[in-house]
């Protein structure tokens, strides 16, 4: 038992509560071998808390803003790039057709990260995000040279590719440098994405009306290289390098409820959170817009994303983070209903729809991220956001193709296509703080939990502990 307890301190966080091998055999019970590297190991890792700022911590910050700047720039233009594809190189194919290219790029740029964040957690980003900007300059590369849709697909997805290797380490690592301004933190990174996606429309539609397609794609690839090269250098781990944890760790986070709920939420949220974003110009079209507003609809929903992701972080920390989540998800819904779902609405309302869209699911990418990390061990993050985000990654390969169905039934309008949207965003709502609504409506009931439960509940506690000690001593003797 004695050992037991002594096992069990070396999981806290401060170093003085280690145990000491000499104590070990003095008593007569030397720690095994194996024990003893632990306690060293453990030791020497425990760095103390995130500094919660500092040089380094915001450089790593600036540097990972740069990254998804070029990264969701790029994908969250596709609408751009579509509307491009049909009147050219693809004019011969529908749109439900086109948009799977979209759909293919989306999720291959979250279906990875379980992979890339059990990486990020042992190794460390700099690796992933070296090969992540080759990958990224050489797609777009790629695609200024393509003709045809089957190579314009494969181009799509190598820049997916390259956004799942860089994506879950980016929306993690703000957990090793920050603490108490975690949410402000993961709120300026995710800003990147918000501020690339009001740039790219307009620098695509410039360029193309401009210079030829592939001199526009060279020269984006170009840009983006350069803004991200120095990720290569300043996003960096606090936490010195460790083996990986076995594989059958990954099944953890999933035996507590709180993270399933938010991992299927998600998903179901993130079913339809590209389609908007996608078919912003046939929003505008179908509601009469003039030509010279329409074209930049994307980047008015852009607009409104960016103001969303830079005042999420503020926002959460000032009220809380799961309760600026969770109505942001509710808010979705509603803006959906009232402006994406009636045609025509005028002008003043159309780009109202657009930016408060923007706003919310803005809001709802940079506070993901955070809501992960409050429920995570700070060892995990990366982990448990791979999950999520590779989990969430198959619902984006179905939503905006169904949506593009969807608008082809309405006769060009995204009536239908916002009902769908609109329902399955108000499902999320429901459903990722499932655990949080069912405890307040038990409160609510039933009053609050007596003091035997709560001897019961941290009864629980200390067996699934001793467990978790008998696990740990069978993988040390492994």
């Amino acid at each position: 038992m004695e050992h037991l307890q002594h096992h069990h301190h070396h999981h806290r966080p401060h170093p003085e509560l280690a145990p000491d091998p000499e104590t070990h055999s003095r008593e007569g019970t030397p720690p095994p071998p194996d024990t003893a590297v632990e306690i060293v190991r453990q030791v020497t890792i425990d760095i103390g808390p995130p500094p919660d700022g500092g040089l380094e911590a915001w450089l790593c910050v600036v540097a990972t803003f740069l990254l998804l700047f070029c990264i969701f720039g790029c994908a969250t233009s596709f609408g751009q790039l579509e509307l491009y594809y049909l009147s050219h190189q693809l004019s011969g194919y529908s749109k439900s057709t086109v948009a799977w290219i979209g759909s293919c790029q989306s999720t291959l740029t979250f279906l990875g990260s379980i992979y890339t964040g059990r990486y990020f957690d042992s190794h460390g980003p700099r690796m992933l995000v070296i090969v992540g900007t080759v990958a990224s300059v050489s797609a777009l590369v790629a695609i200024a040279f393509c003709h045809e849709y089957y190579q314009f697909l494969l181009a799509h997805m190598l820049f997916g590719l390259s956004g799942t290797i860089i994506y879950a380490p980016a929306t993690s690592i703000s957990g090793h440098w920050f603490l108490k301004r975690r949410s402000t933190a993961v709120g300026i990174i995710v800003c990147g994405a918000g501020l690339g996606g009001v740039v790219y429309p307009i620098m695509f539609k410039q360029l193309f009306d401009q210079l030829s397609f592939r001199n526009t794609m060279l020269i984006v690839a170009g840009f983006n290289g350069v803004l991200m090269v120095p990720g290569c250098f300043f996003m960096k781990s606090r936490l010195p390098r460790r083996h990986p944890p076995p594989l059958k760790a990954l099944a953890g986070p999933w035996h507590e409820a709180r993270y399933v709920f938010l991992v299927v939420g998600s998903g179901l949220y993130v079913l339809n959170v590209f389609s908007p974003y996608f078919n912003a110009p046939t929003l505008a079209t179908s509601n009469n817009l003039p030509a010279n507003i329409s074209s930049y609809a994307i980047a008015i929903l852009q607009t409104g994303s960016f103001l969303g992701r830079a005042s999420a972080g503020f926002m959460a920390d000032a009220f809380g983070v799961w309760n600026v989540f969770g109505t942001m998800c509710f808010a979705t819904s509603i803006v959906l209903f009232t402006f994406w779902t009636g045609s025509p609405i005028g002008t003043a309302a159309t780009i109202i729809g657009l930016l408060l869209y923007g706003f919310v699911s803005g809001a709802w990418f940079t506070l993901v991220a955070a809501a992960c990390a409050a429920i995570s061990p700070t060892r995990e993050i990366g982990m448990r956001l791979g999950m999520l985000w590779s989990f969430v990654g198959l619902p984006v390969l179905v939503g905006p193709v169904v949506c593009g169905l969807l608008i082809n039934v309405a006769g060009g309008k995204f009536t239908y296509a916002g009902v769908f949207c609109g329902f399955t965003m108000l499902m999320a709502a429901f459903i990722t703080p499932g655990p949080r609504l069912m405890q307040a409506i038990r409160t609510a009931v039933f009053g609050p939990r007596s003091r035997l439960e709560d001897a019961e509940s941290s009864t629980e506690t200390i067996v699934a502990e001793d467990d978790e000690k008998e696990d740990s001593k069978e993988d040390t003797k492994a």
